[in-house]
């Protein structure tokens, strides 16, 4: 089966080309063309078996349950992706997936993220995470912690996940802890990538 990368351009560094599709997105790129690109590629290639999205994460520090701010910055807010982001306001555009896409790997700042004061709001990224593997069918790869990349010397490297990592999906949309998320590392090898 195939693979696609989705590498929103904000994210400085080369694009990894491993991938059998490659898309890369602007600030002035509408989500719903990525999605529906995507879409179209999967279609092609009749499932994809990983969709990577490399792009930022949104992070605030903002306590929506409190209707305050907070000294420090969460995630959860979702992912800067495209024009619009992908947020929990917009992912019901990913249902385009549905059935097409069997694990989304989102390398991004803490999407998985969820402040205790931002539990059942729009920045609640444990939800966001849950409610993008529901809608799309797929297992839904994300991080709760800040992430950090290098670019210096070829395609965007991640490293090791800073972090727990966590697996949602329809079975289990509140997620699960991965103990060991290393095998969900951008900078595979060709060879092992799709």
């Amino acid at each position: 089966m195939a693979s696609m990368v989705i590498h929103d351009r904000r994210l400085i560094g080369s694009t990894p080309a491993w991938y059998n599709y490659v898309c890369q997105v602007t600030a002035n790129s509408p989500i719903r063309t990525i999605v529906e690109t995507t879409a179209r590629r999967a279609r092609q290639s009749r499932r994809l078996a990983k969709l990577h999205i490399l792009c930022h994460g949104f992070e605030a520090n903002w306590s929506i349950g409190g209707q305050i701010c907070t000294p420090t910055a969460h995630g959860g807010f979702g992912l800067q992706l495209g024009m619009e982001g992908l947020n929990l306001f917009n992912y019901t555009l990913a249902r385009a997936w549905n059935g097409l896409v069997d694990e989304i790997v989102l390398f991004a700042c803490a999407p998985a993220d969820t402040y205790r004061e931002n539990a059942g709001t729009w920045g609640d990224g444990r939800r966001f995470c849950g409610y993008l593997a529901l809608t799309t069918g797929a297992r839904v790869i994300a991080a709760r912690d800040t992430q950090y990349y290098r670019h210096n010397d070829g395609p965007i490297d991640f490293g090791a996940w800073e972090g727990p990592v966590f697996e949602y999906s329809a079975a289990n949309p509140d997620g699960v802890r991965i103990p060991d998320p290393s095998p969900y590392r951008v900078q595979r090898s060709r060879a092992t990538a799709a």
